[in-house]
């Protein structure tokens, strides 16, 4: 995202999804994921569980086998959990709650996932995501009145308001989340905005509104090939704030 002196970013989720037995890991994270994180104190090993269908042929027809495959799953937080990474035979991620800016967590993304590769040369990849979720918040008096389309106008694009308006019903209004998707061939982008309320179902009372901003591709990937890939959505999710936000917006969070 373009750097404000103020955002409304809650977490940001970098995700790499491996092609099932490229990271036969087991009982112990690698040296080199380990070396990366030496200085986060918390940490955990979390039983995890997957379930694998196949669908054999028989001369009586198609068979189901249903298969349940359990892994650990190493996780490390940094102090406070501001930070937080897990490894697995399955996939990597690394989730942070207060943002520090892309480029610290891009490196230490490909920091650890360098790692996974050093350790098993034949790693690749099914799924890679990036994800920003941000709320914005604006209970501040001199933000303006209201609750619905009238008031988010002045701060987000009012093409993102007309399911807003529809629902304009005294008040009533308990939640309005939209899904928008784009398929750019092996390339996507899932859009999720709206009011969430966090008190549903009660009616909404706050002036909350949430742009989730999930890009990613399903196709098989090297570890080589994810930064220009990461950049990339990186990129798009800069392009679909700006497009969804208004220069009110801007204002109110400042330039850094």
């Amino acid at each position: 995202m373009a750097r404000y002196a103020r955002d409304f970013i809650t977490q940001v989720v970098l995700r790499a999804d491996f092609v099932s037995g490229t990271a036969p890991m087991s009982a112990q994270a690698p040296e080199g994921v380990l070396a990366a994180v030496e200085s986060w104190p918390e940490r955990a090993v979390i039983n995890r569980t997957r379930t694998d269908v196949r669908v054999q042929k028989t001369p009586q027809g198609p068979v189901r086998d249903t298969r349940t495959i359990n892994f650990p799953e190493h996780n490390f937080w940094t102090e406070g959990r501001a930070l937080h990474a897990a490894v697995c035979s399955e996939h990597m991620l690394l989730s942070q709650r207060q943002y520090g800016g892309y480029g610290p967590m891009r490196d230490c993304f490909l920091e650890l996932l360098e790692a996974m590769a050093a350790q098993y040369p034949a790693l690749r990849l099914r799924r890679l995501g990036l994800r920003y979720i941000n709320e914005i918040k604006l209970p501040e008096e001199d933000a303006g009145p209201g609750l619905g389309a009238d008031f988010w106008e002045h701060y987000v694009n009012p093409l993102l308001l007309g399911g807003l308006r529809f629902a304009a019903n005294g008040g009533a209004l308990a939640r309005h989340m939209c899904t928008t998707e784009l398929n750019y061939g092996t390339d996507r982008a899932t859009i999720r905005y709206g009011i969430f309320n966090q008190d549903y179902p009660k009616p909404n009372q706050r002036r909350e509104f949430v742009l989730d901003v999930d890009t990613y591709c399903q196709q098989t990937l090297t570890a080589g090939e994810v930064p220009a890939k990461v950049d990339d959505y990186h990129a798009a999710a800069c392009q679909v704030f700006e497009t969804a936000v208004t220069d009110a917006l801007r204002a109110r969070m400042g330039r850094a």
